[in-house]
């Protein structure tokens, strides 16, 4: 707990036939049985005993009552942190540090005293003005529900160590007032897409526009691709591998999930980009010798180092505004590939296999509208079917 809890000093003192241990926390005088009677030769070990207690209130979470619920999530952030993943506990990182801890810092509220009506309030605020842009509303239903995803582990946590019996996130409700987030989905054609790859031919982020496009990767696939995933005489790519960043890069030797972890047979415009990439990577092997950092990674610059996760998206916003292009995110491009399938009559289960989605439940909510568009194109060739 350094930082957050201080103990001054702790004294023996005798109560009721037993020696206990009178400590100070944040100026606040505790008290702690040892269990060891008062009488002759006892002292020492009572001693003993309070350096033990001492150490433990310094050093473990199931001993702490009456701390503040604010204090008690940054132990959480120090405590908890190897039992998730390192992505998904970054994400829990940044929803604690910048929203819950600066709101319950203020209220003030003790763990133990935490209720329902408590995380409902703060539901209620982050719904109406929780947003920290300096814009005016709040936080959609979306953002609120990992908020409350958050709450409930840390719960879940004291409930763990003994400091709460109760974890009263399991029956509130997310207000009716936060708003449902509207996912605009933009993307390119194959037109525009052209467009793209012709203004950026001669740049690295070209290979990557094509393996994106093509294959619907997510960026963290992308530049997680190696060239032990490539085989060459079977003509296949296994993405297998992730590089995404957080606080620190991470790379991963999973994907997001099962579904991502996906075979795909190797494209010709493909093969052609892999083969191209290997002679030019043994042709800086040998300009470079041992300065070469061999990372194992095919998106590399000159001297093998792996580009840094996010440079693929600054480098796809800058040649949009150079040339002039509609605007779209990286991830949009993923997007592309899943409309241009579509387009091409790939069926909504096809497209959820290619993209290494969990379930066709969450291609049907991403793309339901292309759907949509396609049934509108088919009710015009039946419009007036019936007229004489």
């Amino acid at each position: 707990m350094k930082g957050v809890f201080t103990i001054i000093k702790g004294s023996l003192q005798e109560k009721n036939g037993i020696y206990q241990v009178v400590y100070y926390m944040n100026g606040k005088p505790k008290w702690k049985s040892t269990g060891i009677k008062v009488k002759r030769g006892n002292k020492r070990l009572a001693e003993e005993k309070m350096q033990q207690i001492l150490v433990l209130v310094e050093s473990s979470p199931t001993i702490l009552d009456d701390i503040k619920f604010s204090d008690y999530m940054r132990l959480w952030l120090r405590e908890a942190a190897s039992e998730y993943e390192v992505v998904t506990f970054e994400g829990y990182r940044s929803y604690t540090e910048k929203h819950l801890i600066p709101y319950f810092d203020e209220l003030g509220v003790k763990l133990q005293k935490v209720t329902i009506k408590e995380i409902e309030e703060y539901y209620k605020f982050k719904a109406e003005a929780g947003r920290l842009d300096g814009k005016e509303g709040g936080l959609s239903r979306a953002s609120i529900q990992r908020h409350q995803a958050v709450l409930n582990n840390v719960f879940k946590y004291a409930k763990k160590h003994k400091l709460v019996t109760e974890n009263p996130c399991t029956d509130t409700v997310i207000p009716k007032t936060a708003k449902k987030s509207k996912k605009i989905m933009t993307f390119y054609n194959v037109a525009q897409c052209n467009k793209l790859l012709e203004c950026i031919k001669n740049e690295p982020l070209y290979d990557m526009v094509m393996f994106t496009f093509l294959y619907g990767l997510r960026r963290s696939e992308l530049m997680g691709l190696r060239w032990c995933d490539v085989n060459f005489e079977q003509n296949t790519i296994h993405i297998q591998f992730t590089v995404v960043v957080q606080r620190v890069v991470v790379e991963k030797e999973d994907t997001k999930n099962r579904p991502s972890d996906r075979v795909y047979p190797m494209l010709k415009e493909i093969r052609e980009i892999l083969e191209r990439r290997y002679k030019l990577k043994q042709h800086y092997i040998e300009y470079f010798g041992d300065a070469y950092n061999d990372s194992g990674y095919i998106f590399t610059r000159e001297n093998g180092e792996r580009y840094y996760p996010s440079y693929p998206t600054h480098r796809l916003e800058k040649f949009l505004k150079r040339y002039h292009l509609p605007h779209i995110r990286w991830h949009d491009l993923r997007h592309s590939c899943a409309s241009v399938l579509y387009a091409k009559g790939w069926k909504m289960k096809d497209i959820s296999d290619w993209l290494g989605h969990t379930d066709i439940q969450t291609t049907m909510n991403l793309y339901g509208h292309l759907d949509v568009e396609y049934k509108k194109e088919l009710a015009e060739t039946i419009d007036g079917l019936l007229e004489s």
